[in-house]
């Protein structure tokens, strides 16, 4: 019979008609305590919470979180990890039976959540504590946040998704984070809420090419002063134009808009001015902070 692998004289790894496979070795997400803190820090520190929410659906209003959690950081002057202060988590009966997709994807049943409430008042003074949360895709956590505690609606929110780009600054493909775990070398099979913190965590202590771990790049990002800029009033036929150029169609809103940096709001002017909108009316600007940005 025929092996299916077997190693040759250098190690490698050679399949039964003598090719050679290269492997990669993933390994399973670990616990908290494996995740590497700095024997160095250095002030000042802001406290990141790395948050995670299961919920009934996508509706921050008609829909509610049935699993939260929650570990704050402490985060150093050069984004290094410098201690984990405090972690919490709960979960919470709907009132209403948990749709199927729901129970496949956490493994949570209604008899799990029969019962259960969350502490309101912890919840508030955790996320009261720190200086920013940071979630996956983080706009849809944040929005079922600020509707089950009002006193975060002005909170800064960093995205873990949106505040780093994983290929140009870690060379990590894919934006899911299972996907992304896998090119940092890790895999996690849990789909929890605690879970998908802590492998968050291992993701965002991933050190980058250039040395800084991954947290510490998405926090200098996410931390930046950005415009946004309003194609106000422009014509339905420049859509095809603005989409091109980056822009975003806003459905509340109903106007295309685009999110940067002060350096390049001079040059972004000058194009809608030439090629949107020769005759006005003049583009609508606001600043926008990671308090405003990820809503």
């Amino acid at each position: 019979m025929n092996r299916l692998n077997s190693a040759d004289g250098d190690g490698r790894s050679v399949t039964a008609d003598g090719h050679d496979w290269d492997i990669r070795i993933l390994r399973r997400v670990g616990r908290l305590e494996n995740v590497p803190l700095t024997r160095d820090p250095q002030p000042p520190f802001r406290r990141v919470a790395i948050v995670d929410v299961e919920t009934t659906g996508t509706d921050p209003v008609h829909d509610q979180i049935i699993d939260i959690a929650y570990v704050i950081l402490s985060v150093d002057a050069d984004g290094e990890i410098a201690d984990i202060v405090r972690l919490g988590e709960g979960l919470a009966d709907p009132g209403i039976p948990l749709p199927e997709e729901i129970v496949r994807l956490t493994g949570l049943t209604d008899a799990d959540l029969a019962g259960k409430a969350l502490d309101l008042d912890l919840l508030q003074h955790a996320f009261g504590s720190v200086d920013v949360l940071l979630a996956h895709n983080c706009r849809f956590d944040a929005a079922f946040i600020r509707h089950l505690l009002p006193s975060t609606a002005d909170a800064a929110w960093a995205c873990s998704v949106k505040d780093i780009d994983w290929r140009a600054e870690a060379g990590l493909d894919g934006r899911a984070l299972g996907h992304l775990l896998m090119g940092a070398g890790f895999f996690s099979e849990a789909h929890r809420a605690m879970a998908d913190v802590v492998s968050l965590i291992h993701l965002l202590a991933y050190r980058l090419p250039h040395g800084r771990t991954a947290i510490g790049a998405l926090l200098h990002n996410a931390a930046q002063t950005t415009t946004r800029v309003e194609a106000t009033g422009a014509p339905f036929s420049k859509r095809h134009a603005l989409k091109a150029r980056g822009y975003q169609w806003d459905a509340v809103a109903k106007v295309w808009w685009k999110e940067l940096s002060d350096q390049k709001l001079e040059a972004e002017t000058l194009w809608l001015g030439r090629e949107v909108m020769p005759h006005g009316p003049a583009p609508r600007t606001s600043v926008i902070t990671w308090r405003e940005r990820h809503r």
